[in-house]
């Protein structure tokens, strides 16, 4: 049934040829803005409920390391679909995978509030994460289809600093029902949000692809992914954002055992804390909108990685010294937050310019790669847990390390295109 509904999609919207689609392109602040909308669904599924964490390991009677599973395995899970669901886009067209990807999770975050046991919420949140994970893809293929290099790192900019108002409203909002309503009742709002997206996404995004009937086959699809595994440029930018969205992940995985648990913040004041570092990221997407047109991508890319790096080391002085307050941590990691601006904006483009089609299948195994690298630092958080802030340093102080190594590797490594 999914397959055919792909097919009946597909067909419906068309395989548009590329002089049409470049006549009729949509302006940039409607695609985005639709982007956005369908983006938001996914990082609400994993932000909204995080100011729960705490309480479920009582409501399931079990430990905060388990707890933590249900959004570790979620972002790995979310990072590895991603894999099928770009080769998926560009047999059957962007606009069909994506509204299938938000009917399943509508469908899943529903399933969730019916969880009886911690076992049985890690498992759907698995399959949450496989289901949500079509719109990191998607997202980048639309912009790789429609933008040039310059647009795409202007696209990008904006799209992180529109995007970053959302994981700000969401503990907020979430703290708040989870206090008033219970923690099942963040699931129904997501799954409001997808059903909203879907129609939005149903209504106004046009079909960017064109649909490639053999993208599927075994043969193509491992001399595609084989290309992009031995495709130095694209590989080193795509291991640079996961390693960016890891000290992302390290954050929402371990923070919320960290200022409620061991500096008493409220759950329902947690998100507060949280949009402190969001509206950092804003800031910093907000500074790489407007140097994008006169800075290179180099440039931008090494600037965000230095102010990362800054805010790293603070974290780990703050942390080893003793000199943790809860303003003191939210500081440090809002220094990181507004360099990951010009990282998210610059990264990216690096790594798709190196391909020059197959975009779907090459934004797929980018976004896989940064997701399963990020969700690898979560599961890092979840396993050292030892109820300190600790954990948080010294994986953050391992990422910004290996970031340094990508960056060197970067500005001296010239562009090498690839089919």
């Amino acid at each position: 049934m999914i397959m055919s509904a792909f097919t009946h999609l597909a067909l419906r919207d068309n395989s548009i040829p590329v002089q049409q689609l470049a006549s009729a392109r949509p302006r940039m602040g409607l695609v985005i803005g639709i982007l956005v909308l369908a983006s938001s669904t996914s990082i609400m599924s994993t932000d909204m409920y995080t100011p729960s964490l705490p309480d479920l390991a009582t409501w399931f009677d079990t430990d905060a390391t388990r707890v933590q599973l249900t959004i570790s395995l979620n972002m790995l899970a979310f990072g590895l679909a991603q894999l099928v669901h770009g080769p998926l886009s560009d047999r059957f067209g962007r606009r069909p995978v994506l509204l299938c990807s938000l009917v399943a999770v509508a469908v899943l975050c529903v399933a969730c509030t019916m969880a009886q046991s911690i076992n049985q919420l890690i498992g759907l949140r698995i399959l949450l994460g496989i289901a949500a994970a079509a719109e990191a893809v998607i997202g980048l293929a639309v912009i790789k289809d429609l933008f040039d290099e310059k647009e795409q790192m202007r696209a990008l900019a904006l799209l992180g600093m529109v995007i970053a108002i959302t994981p700000a409203a969401a503990p907020i909002l979430g703290g708040f029902v989870h206090v008033h309503l219970g923690w099942q009742s963040n699931f129904y709002v997501i799954a409001a949000m997808a059903l909203v997206s879907f129609a939005a996404v149903l209504k106004f995004l046009p079909e960017s692809a064109v649909v490639d009937r053999h993208a599927l086959g075994l043969e193509r699809l491992a001399l595609g992914y084989g290309a992009l595994l031995r495709n130095t440029e694209f590989m080193m930018h795509s291991m640079m954002l996961g390693l960016g969205l890891g000290l992302v992940f390290v954050f929402v995985t371990g923070a919320p055992f960290v200022l409620i648990e061991n500096h008493g913040i409220p759950p329902d004041h947690f998100g507060w804390f949280q949009a402190t570092i969001v509206v950092s990221f804003f800031f910093g997407s907000l500074l790489a909108s407007r140097v994008a047109e006169h800075w290179s991508s180099e440039r931008m890319l090494a600037s965000g990685v230095i102010v990362i790096v800054i805010g790293a080391v603070l974290l780990g002085v703050v942390v080893l010294s003793g000199l943790e307050t809860p303003l003191s941590f939210i500081a440090s990691y809002a220094v990181i937050t507004f360099g990951m601006g010009n990282l998210f904006a610059s990264a990216p483009s690096r790594a798709l310019r190196s391909v020059r089609e197959g975009s779907g299948t090459a934004s797929s195994l980018l976004s896989g790669i940064e997701q399963t690298l990020a969700a690898s630092a979560a599961i890092a958080i979840s396993v050292l847990h030892d109820g300190s802030s600790r954990p948080m340093a010294w994986v953050t102080g391992v990422l910004a390390v290996l970031l340094v190594c990508l960056m060197w590797r970067s500005v001296r490594a010239a562009p090498r295109p690839t089919s």
